[in-house]
């Protein structure tokens, strides 16, 4: 990792799953092969192919695999702007957004009893 710009690149091994938790706002860059996103409280998958990226959205569970095998960088999210005082009331109540979902999921999905953030 290069820690002066929060830069990570990790290899997705072929049919492998690798998890995330609380990096909402983090850029995952596909540099080569194909990577499927899913966000635990999101409906939509993302799928991404060598030179696309996609901004996480929510802090909750992330799950990225690849059929194939991927190589992705993951690069840190920028400080937050302050936000007003009803923006920041949505944030607590969203459901998503709270570290007790990734409790809730403790052990239901592969990996997420011991799963550490990459």
């Amino acid at each position: 990792m290069d820690a002066r710009f929060g830069i990570a690149t990790h290899r997705l091994a072929p049919r492998a799953v690798h998890m995330l938790t609380g990096a909402a706002g983090t850029e995952v860059i596909c540099r080569s092969g194909c990577t499927w996103i899913t966000q635990y409280g999101d409906s939509r998958d993302v799928v991404l192919h060598a030179g696309q990226s996609f901004v996480l959205e929510c802090s909750s569970v992330v799950v990225m695999s690849s059929n194939l095998g991927a190589e992705i960088l993951l690069r840190a999210a920028m400080a937050p702007r302050p936000h007003g005082w009803l923006r920041r009331l949505a944030g607590w109540l969203d459901p998503r957004s709270g570290s007790t979902v990734a409790r809730d999921l403790a052990g239901r999905l592969p990996g997420s009893a011991g799963a550490r953030p990459l």
